[in-house]
């Protein structure tokens, strides 16, 4: 809990000495940097990035998440999963940030909690497929017959066991109508794009797609 103090406490006082973004439109382009940098492998240069936008919107949902990523990327999964929480006071029905809530808690073995977490973002992206586009998991009947073997600190195949078995736990119209409710903002402010990362990171590794990144 110390180490997690000390975190807020470092970003809060970047957030407050670097210079404020001049528009909405500025924040929305330096996120779009900002994660084109993460999946990079740029991690540094793109939390840089993240921090500013908090120093315009103090509980901006999507500095917040992936400045979460980051911390899951270098093993720090404490620290990410209180990053998760915090983008959830300020974007709730966001899916993809309960999903990556959820990866944190099921790394960290509390599997309870997790099986929750996923069962609410499942829910709140309309179904199974949609939640395995949030994360970058193509649809099972894509998947190559025989799968290289490729360098990632999250099981793709342990991820979407649980996506799975929180899907069966959602009842199917309940389903249909998050997904209707949710993708025209009615049920709140979330009318995020649904996008996932587009290249592997520069170190090869395929772990920054098997993550939500928020724009």
């Amino acid at each position: 809990m110390r180490r997690v103090g000390l975190m807020w406490a470092a970003v809060a006082l970047l957030a407050w000495a670097l210079p404020r973004p001049a528009s909405g439109q500025a924040a929305d382009q330096r996120g779009e940097y900002g994660v084109t940098l993460a999946i990079s492998g740029e991690e540094a240069r793109a939390e840089s990035v993240f921090v500013t936008m908090l120093s315009h919107t103090r509980g901006d949902a999507r500095a917040l998440n992936n400045l979460g990523n980051l911390r899951l990327l270098r093993g720090e999964t404490g620290v990410a999963l209180a990053f998760y929480d915090r983008a959830l006071k300020g974007d709730s029905l966001d899916p993809g940030i309960h999903l990556n809530r959820a990866t944190a808690l099921m790394m960290l073995g509390d599997q309870q909690r997790s099986q929750q977490a996923f069962a609410v973002g499942v829910k709140l992206a309309g179904g199974l497929e949609p939640a395995q586009a949030l994360l970058g998991l193509p649809p099972e009947s894509q998947q190559p017959a025989e799968k290289a073997a490729k360098k990632t600190a999250i099981d793709p195949d342990q991820l979407r066991a649980m996506l799975k078995k929180a899907a069966a736990s959602v009842p199917k119209d309940s389903l249909r109508i998050m997904d209707s409710s949710v993708s025209t903002g009615a049920a709140g402010t979330h009318k995020s794009a649904w996008r996932s990362a587009g290249a592997r990171a520069s170190d090869g590794s395929d772990t920054p797609l098997i993550l939500y990144w928020k724009r």
